[in-house]
């Protein structure tokens, strides 16, 4: 059973989730953006953080052996996979409350800015790594155009979720 537990297919199969859920939320994002902002942005909370961010936690926190070997990392002590885990795992679940609960263009614009930030924070990581890397450019190359895309998107629907908001800001 540990043996499967490392198997990187399991967390590639997630990752794939990821990116086929991402695509998913923002041409339903985009397609509402047309017709209804409010419910686009709530859209845009609910799948791009909400379930990206416990998709996340569950490949991060849940089967780290098998993200490990999916990064090609080994860690005696993968407290920092738990903690990267819990913090996806905390927006997932504060994005989906703020879309499902319909708390408004300020709350799911935030929750989108935020997880954009912290994102932000890990594309420049694989920026780093492809920078100082020898071995692993491609690997690094395509964390950081995906990681890259993804911020991109976060901020742009954060930012029209955020100016779009009626709210008065005392």
């Amino acid at each position: 059973m540990t043996q499967d537990l490392k198997n990187p297919k399991i967390a590639s199969t997630l990752f794939l989730i990821t990116i086929i859920a991402t695509m998913a939320g923002i041409f339903i994002t985009i397609y509402f953006l047309f017709t209804d902002a409010a419910l686009a942005y709530r859209i845009a909370a609910a799948v791009l953080v909400g379930i990206i961010g416990i998709i996340s936690f569950i490949r991060h926190s849940v089967f780290y052996q098998s993200d490990q070997a999916r990064m090609g990392w080994q860690q005696d002590h993968p407290e920092f996979q738990f903690e990267v885990g819990y913090a996806n795992l905390a927006f997932g679940i504060s994005a989906l409350l703020a879309a499902v609960l319909n708390w408004g263009s300020l709350a799911c614009g935030m929750m989108l800015l935020t997880y954009g930030i912290y994102l932000l924070c890990a594309f420049f990581l694989h920026v780093y790594h492809l920078r100082t890397r020898i071995e692993g450019k491609a690997r690094a190359r395509k964390s950081v155009l995906n990681t890259g895309f993804f911020v991109f998107f976060l901020f742009s629907f954060a930012f029209l979720a955020l100016t779009n908001t009626q709210a008065i800001i005392v």
